[in-house]
């Protein structure tokens, strides 16, 4: 299944699956090139995801990375045996294509 919702649809969505980690990898992102030195590879057991202002905020321990100016959100279930890779699009409100897009794995 391949779905664009919005936030407050992804809180709905996260509320029904519990998703017991959220990964984030630097491999998986849009721009991302083989030869970059640095490769990011975090794992997050908490997701607070909040509707006003439209904010997705992954936390571990001392650890938090925030998406915020979130437009919409892609869930795509079939992609990957990892889980469910979820395609968060950023920008400004008014404007007609999202400005960057980053992929999560829930699983």
């Amino acid at each position: 299944m391949r779905k664009r919702v919005s936030v407050k649809e992804l809180k709905e969505y996260c509320e029904r699956n519990k998703p017991k980690q959220v990964a984030y990898y630097s491999e998986n992102q849009d721009g991302y090139r083989v030869s970059d030195p640095c490769k990011l590879r975090m794992h997050f057991q908490i997701m607070l995801i909040c509707e006003n202002p439209s904010l997705i905020c992954l936390k571990s321990g001392t650890s938090t990375i925030c998406f915020d100016r979130v437009c919409s959100v892609e869930i795509d279930t079939e992609t990957t045996v990892l889980g469910t890779i979820l395609t968060v699009y950023c920008g400004c409100s008014g404007a007609e294509e999202p400005e960057i897009t980053y992929k999560l794995i829930a699983a």
